[in-house]
């Protein structure tokens, strides 16, 4: 994609990078849905630019309190019940604020979307791959029942969610729960990966994937029906969080070595 290309401000312009993550897009892409980078002969990496943006209010346990002190207007702030509520710091962090010691109080669920979304590219040959990460600090101690953080994707076409909760270990597909092997500590880094095949591939179904240090974890889930775009997410309590949405993988890159990425394995 050229620069004159590109009329979003939210999409970046990735250029040559030391770790061999080299821009090469391909001449069909839909210049609407980001730009590539080449990871080897069939991946393509589609970088982003990415922020926290919208606070998911939608009920009792999911607002600082009835008078919604904080929300996608006010991001930051302190609950005036003393309840325990994260505030979007920046365009990447996220503090829980846990509630005030001895008052009648409770920590809250509180979740956050990004601005932009993951898109079906229309005609891009090579297989397309977005991916995201957080890094966690546990705001309680680790055997508090209270830590809670689920990462994911939102189907904004079914409004159905895929997401990996890190204080239970449990992947859920729309539903359906898959239970790992895997622990929760402080200073973890999450990532959440949407893979679309190729444009001629009409047979192959794009796939989501997790990864927990670098490492993937459970297995990648299939994605067949309603699949053109997604949201990422996270839902939080007594955890906050560092994002990298992959704006400037030169300087900060991802855990997971997203060029090693591999389409036999799924």
């Amino acid at each position: 994609m050229s620069e004159e290309g590109s009329s979003n401000s939210d999409w970046i312009l990735v250029g040559k990078k030391k770790n061999n993550l080299s821009k090469k897009p391909n001449d069909l892409f839909n210049k609407n849905t980001g730009n590539l980078i080449k990871l080897n002969k069939c991946v393509d990496f589609v970088e982003v630019r990415n922020k926290w943006s919208k606070i998911e209010i939608n009920g009792g346990p999911t607002k600082c309190c009835y008078n919604e002190c904080i929300n996608t207007n006010k991001p930051y702030g302190s609950c005036i019940k003393g309840n325990g509520y994260g505030n979007i710091i920046n365009n990447e962090d996220i503090t829980y604020f846990n509630c005030l010691e001895g008052k009648k109080c409770s920590d809250k669920f509180f979740g956050v979307y990004t601005k932009n979304s993951f898109k079906k590219p229309q005609r891009c040959f090579n297989y397309s791959l977005y991916y995201f990460e957080v890094k966690c600090k546990l705001e309680r101690g680790l055997n508090s029942d209270k830590i809670y953080m689920n990462i994911g994707l939102q189907n904004l076409n079914t409004s159905k969610f895929v997401e990996y909760s890190a204080s239970r270990a449990v992947i859920i597909n729309e539903g359906s729960e898959s239970k790992l092997s895997t622990d929760f500590n402080n200073n973890d880094i999450f990532g959440c990966g949407l893979v679309y095949p190729p444009a001629n591939k009409r047979n192959q179904f794009p796939y989501i994937f997790f990864t927990q240090n670098g490492k993937q974890i459970g297995k990648a889930l299939l994605v067949k029906d309603n699949f053109n775009t997604y949201k990422p997410f996270v839902w939080l309590m007594c955890c906050s969080v560092e994002a990298n949405f992959g704006n400037d993988l030169e300087t900060k890159p991802f855990k997971y070595d997203i060029s090693r990425h591999s389409i036999k394995e799924h």
